[in-house]
């Protein structure tokens, strides 16, 4: 577990309400994503050719091929030619899977590869990706509809099959709580005691078992993704005064010298 936390894509995706978005890139030969995984699911739709490595097996693929990535797969894409790729990720929890299988211990496990040509599934993608942005409201549930329609097919096709959610440790767990605690107080500094409280544990404990499965201090984690949200706010155009009060620095001087020790660069590069 040590090497995969270390892949974890956090973003600046939205992590509530309607968790749905999509990305395009025009890959170019070789390696255009690299190794990294998120919570949630995503669908690839390539309009050329390329390698997709999923949880280390090497999957081919041509163009308008549809692939699969399930929740927490650790992925990466090569390609062998030019074009765009087509990239649409939503959460679980947005499709409400668990309430509709009403089992908390079920989840839908997707294909890794079907070939579009041979399905609707080609068609339900080309209808969400002519949607304009930002997603209107009305669209969000013409993007539901598409997106069910998508799983039924799966479903009722064989492509897709239902079957119980991978088990974690109890120490996993706890490290995995730990992390989202840390996501979600993200703005605040946050003391390893109040993590600890919050999962019932020690606090000596909580942190042998952190750095047992992520390589690193808690304290070391939290500085390091505190100034990876600090820099992508920065990058989005937010003001040096708006970030140090949005993440609680003391200052700014305190700050700059953080963020220079961690990115060798001062936080004006990203202004």
């Amino acid at each position: 577990m040590k090497d995969y936390i270390k892949y974890r894509e956090d973003g600046v995706r939205p992590t509530g309400g309607f968790t749905f978005y999509q990305y395009n890139l025009y890959a170019i030969p070789g390696v255009n994503v690299s190794p990294h995984w998120h919570d949630e699911i995503e669908i690839l739709f390539p309009k050329t050719d390329g390698t997709l490595i999923l949880d280390g097996e090497i999957i081919e693929f041509c163009e308008d091929d549809i692939l699969f990535i399930n929740s927490r797969q650790l992925h990466s894409t090569y390609h062998t030619k030019s074009g765009w790729s087509y990239h649409f990720l939503i959460h679980p929890n947005t499709l409400c899977i668990k309430e509709i299988l009403n089992d908390k211990g079920k989840r839908i496990c997707f294909p890794k590869k079907i070939e579009a040509g041979k399905t609707p599934c080609k068609i339900i993608l080309e209808d969400i990706m002519k949607l304009p942005t930002p997603i209107s409201d009305t669209n969000k549930f013409f993007i539901m509809s598409k997106m069910f329609e998508l799983l039924f097919y799966l479903s009722d096709k064989g492509y897709a099959a239902v079957e119980d959610d991978p088990k974690m440790t109890v120490q996993e767990g706890y490290v995995k709580s730990a992390l989202e605690y840390i996501q979600q107080n993200i703005c605040h500094k946050i003391p390893i005691q109040s993590i600890a409280d919050e999962l019932g544990v020690s606090k000596e404990h909580l942190m042998r078992l952190f750095k047992t499965y992520t390589g690193e201090t808690i304290n070391s984690y939290i500085q390091t993704r505190r100034l990876e949200e600090a820099k992508n706010d920065l990058h989005a155009g937010y003001s040096l005064t708006d970030v140090i009060y949005k993440y609680d620095y003391s200052d700014v001087a305190y700050f700059c010298k953080l963020f220079k020790k961690h990115y060798g660069v001062s936080p004006g590069k990203y202004l």
